[in-house]
């Protein structure tokens, strides 16, 4: 499909991401790895939930966990986003309304009035003006630990349908700052999108879903990658990551991948760019080119491709598009 001219004055002004809600079979393990692997602050904890943030945050939470019985399977319950004002959130709702979307406000802890919707392509979200503050620990160096992550910056998505992705979101303001194409074509297959400074707020790539594929903290420095590496590694958590640490043609993240206890996958990363003015024109991917995912043409393993986590109650469709992806294993078969 053809570039889709920015929506500069959007119904209401979504500010950001903010904040994703995951299921955990075990609150205590997931504790473990995020609290004391990766360094995340505990800003809530009771026998069914754990809430978290990361060193420059001060919202309550950025990360939320509420325990699950199942023991097949968590879930991604809920994305959140950030919009100006309260005000932004009645207009939202009446903006849904209008289009015949089921829309609600609902109570969520530690949160001011909270607007549930799913969007396009079936990807539960809630949008929230306000949420509980307090001091951060941006300049309590001596509390920096694992990763020294400082804040929740992005989640990428995997949907059949990423043209109905970009229309949906570029309905509400959100700017398209790289993409990947097929080759010669206008058939998106992944699409950068924010409403921040940066590079991307959500990211929805072709795929089986909708289901969450990854959710992204930012942190400051290339050090404090490696840093976490070696941390889990310590803790005996090596074993729990899931991409070894690269850089991204897209963004030009400098990156690594773990997978939680449930599944659940994190890149830590740092060194994307400012995208702001109006003029700055989407970067191309063509689909043929490594690149994009590996700068240093090291590929991912297959699992990062195909493996995800599912949204609750959300019913999983296969992509309507097809290619095999260049992974790990077949990189070795060839060495």
């Amino acid at each position: 499909m053809a570039l889709i001219k920015p929506n500069f004055t959007p119904a209401f002004n979504i500010t950001r991401i903010s904040h994703i809600v995951l299921t955990s079979v075990d609150l205590d393990a997931s504790q473990h790895f995020y609290e004391t692997g990766l360094g995340l602050e505990v800003t809530f904890r009771d026998s069914d939930s754990l809430y978290l943030r990361a060193i420059e945050e001060t919202s309550h939470h950025s990360l939320v966990f509420h325990r699950t019985s199942s023991t097949s399977t968590s879930a991604c319950q809920s994305v959140g986003y950030r919009v100006q004002t309260d005000e932004d959130l009645q207009t939202a709702y009446d903006y849904f309304s209008e289009r015949g979307d089921t829309v609600s406000f609902e109570d969520r802890p530690f949160q001011g009035r909270t607007l549930k919707i799913t969007d396009g392509v079936g990807v539960p979200l809630e949008f929230c003006s306000e949420m509980e503050q307090s001091t951060c620990r941006m300049q309590n160096f001596h509390h920096h630990a694992g990763g020294k992550l400082a804040f929740f910056d992005h989640i990428q998505i995997a949907t059949p349908n990423v043209a109905g992705a970009y229309e949906w979101y570029s309905d509400l303001g959100f700017r398209l700052s790289e993409y990947t194409a097929a080759d010669g074509t206008d058939e998106m297959w992944g699409i950068w999108l924010k409403r921040k400074n940066n590079t991307q707020d959500v990211v929805f790539s072709n795929g089986a879903g909708p289901q969450l594929h990854h959710f992204a903290f930012h942190t400051a420095e290339i050090a404090n990658v490696i840093h976490a590496a070696d941390v889990m590694a310590s803790l005996g958590l090596a074993g729990s990551m899931d991409r070894a640490p690269g850089r991204h043609g897209i963004g030009n993240a400098f990156f690594i991948y773990f997978r939680d206890p449930d599944g659940h996958r994190i890149e830590i990363f740092t060194s994307h760019y400012n995208y702001i003015d109006v003029n700055h024109a989407p970067k191309r991917w063509d689909l043929s080119d490594t690149r994009r995912s590996q700068l240093w043409g090291f590929p991912a393993p297959k699992k990062w491709f195909y493996e995800a986590t599912p949204f609750e109650a959300v019913t999983i469709d296969p992509p309507t598009m097809e290619a095999s992806p260049v992974t790990l294993e077949d990189y070795l078969a060839e060495v």
